[in-house]
């Protein structure tokens, strides 16, 4: 007599930290009013995404999901140079499909007993005809987003713990707070005054 059993290979990594993850899916959406794009990745499940929401700089530009597409290295079909001569405007066909099949460093965390990914991305090494990022410039990206968690995502009202980051051991607090799977996110206005975070 002969049975057949069926086993999973491996397992799916939700530890804490940077993972080098590919976009399975991309979507368009709204809440209350503010434009987003959700992500989802090969060899996680649909309940976990990253959902990004534009965020719209004093120039009138958008920049958060436009920063998707160029730390993915998608969509980008030529660029223009800006009317200062120390900038480039790049021109995105961002259609979601564009994303798919493409690449970022991801980063995860903890919120309880879930695991959240964060909605700033840091982009691969790569180049292409606009722009190259090297390791620097993703270690660079990466330190950024670091930066945003810590100060907006991690809760700094209880007991600290230590996360282990790219950079080493940052003690943070142990509870973050709730961003409900960081789908609903309206925390943030969806405009900004900051040039420093407006990434082009």
């Amino acid at each position: 007599m002969t049975r057949t059993l069926t086993i999973k290979k491996g397992g799916t990594d939700y530890s804490p930290g940077w993972k080098n993850v590919t976009i399975s899916n991309a979507k368009y959406g709204t809440y209350e009013g503010s434009k987003y794009i959700d992500i989802w990745f090969k060899d996680y499940p649909e309940n976990l995404n990253m959902r990004v929401y534009e965020k719209i700089g004093k120039d009138g530009e958008e920049f958060a999901i436009g920063q998707l597409f160029r730390f993915a290295n998608a969509g980008i079909t030529g660029s223009l140079d800006g009317t200062d001569g120390t900038t480039k405007v790049i021109k995105i066909d961002d259609s979601p499909d564009s994303l798919v099949n493409k690449t970022v460093n991801a980063y995860f965390y903890k919120d309880g007993k879930y695991s959240r990914i964060l909605k700033q991305t840091a982009p691969t090494e790569f180049t292409n005809d606009i722009e190259s990022f090297t390791d620097s410039d993703v270690e660079y990206w990466k330190g950024r987003a670091e930066k945003y968690y810590l100060d907006y995502v991690a809760d700094k009202d209880s007991e600290e713990r230590t996360v282990q980051t790219p950079i080493g051991s940052v003690s943070v607090d142990s509870n973050l707070t709730d961003f409900k799977t960081m789908t609903e996110d309206t925390s943030e206005p969806s405009t900004s005054s900051n040039d420093a975070e407006i990434p082009f």
